[in-house]
């Protein structure tokens, strides 16, 4: 018998709502389930999504407790209590602290799902025990089946799904990169920085749009000193993704962190800009060199410079790129496909658990 999913009511835990993959994910779902169950809920430390929550009527908890190590005690008091106060069919959980806390509640009448959005290898991986697990793209998933616990006939593949708009800008003009998320050493801003330094000698024309949350003191004092402040623009980061990728050409991904396959990459191609990545992490899941982006083989500044001194002399080489990485994204990672695909797996964990 197929569960109605009308009659159910799913809890999102996810750290932030702030400008991210899990982040941006957890919103996708929850517009699409609002007015397919009965209630949805998200909990989280708050963030700049805040607002698309409540725009679109769904009800945000703000957690009092970050999920990390010396908060457990505290925060399994807080998740019980938050879910002590509905009757949650499906809790879904999108960071392993909430995921290793809540499959230790006694009795618990709640199905207990993990995504993985992310690649570990530590040995917390293997004490999560989550009822079924989804994995945001191939490697993420195989990952997991390496290195957890979990049968694997309880995880599930689906990939990141992203809006493709029907209308894009094509370019015009001045070559405009952007970066876009934490402004972090390990994010590789500062080896963009000292790339655009180097780019700036040679009188090339071009401009690099920030836009995050992070170490702005640094970025800030490095452009004040390097007199680039013609070149480069810092702003705050957006929840509205059309604004995020508006007026740039090149999405630069410079990161040295092992992390998942950055949403970024699937919204930018989705709008035929142009993507300059790291072989971090699952990024290889979308980008194939010179296919789908451009692979950086180094995250050595000069590298970096060499890579988009290319770009900027010789764009128009590069549109095929933009074509095929828009097919894959329409037939590998869309939003429509990646929101049925829950669906079905929502229903499917229900049904297997005796009424």
């Amino acid at each position: 018998m197929t569960t109605e999913l009308k009659h159910i009511k799913i809890l999102f835990l996810v750290k932030t709502m702030d400008v991210g993959g899990a982040e941006r994910f957890t919103l996708n779902l929850c517009r699409y389930f609002k007015d397919k169950t009965s209630g949805i809920t998200v909990a989280s430390l708050g963030g700049i999504f805040v607002d698309q929550l409540q725009l679109a009527g769904i009800k945000h908890i703000k957690l009092q407790h970050q999920p990390v190590i010396k908060n457990m005690l505290s925060l399994y008091k807080e998740l019980i209590s938050i879910i002590n106060e509905d009757d949650y069919s499906i809790v879904h959980c999108q960071h392993r602290i909430f995921t290793f806390l809540l499959q230790f509640v006694p009795n618990k009448k709640f199905i207990l799902l993990y995504t993985a959005n992310n690649m570990f290898t530590d040995l917390f991986q293997k004490c999560i025990f989550p009822n079924f697990a989804s994995a945001a793209s191939e490697s993420i998933c195989n990952n997991l089946r390496k290195t957890s616990y979990i049968k694997n006939n309880k995880i599930t593949q689906i990939n990141y799904g992203v809006k493709v708009p029907e209308i894009y800008q094509p370019h015009k003009g001045l070559i405009t990169f952007g970066f876009f998320g934490r402004l972090i050493k390990e994010k590789g801003i500062f080896n963009l920085l000292e790339s655009v330094k180097i780019l700036a000698l040679e009188n090339l024309n071009f401009r690099l749009i920030i836009k995050g949350k992070g170490e702005l003191k640094k970025i800030m004092a490095f452009i004040e000193q390097n007199d680039l402040f013609n070149i480069i623009s810092v702003t705050p980061p957006s929840s509205d993704e059309e604004k995020i990728y508006k007026d740039i050409d090149v999405l630069v991904l410079p990161t040295r962190l092992n992390e998942g396959l950055p949403i970024s990459i699937l919204e930018a191609a989705a709008r035929r800009i142009l993507i300059v990545s790291a072989d971090a992490g699952g990024v290889k899941d979308f980008l194939q060199n010179q296919q789908t982006g451009i692979m950086l083989s180094s995250l050595d500044p000069i590298t970096i410079a060499q890579t988009l001194k290319g770009i900027i002399l010789n764009y128009d080489k590069y549109l095929p790129i933009l074509d095929n990485a828009f097919r894959k994204v329409k037939n590998d990672f869309s939003l429509e496909v990646m929101n049925k695909k829950y669906e079905e797996l929502y229903n499917r964990i229900l049904d297997s658990t005796p009424s």
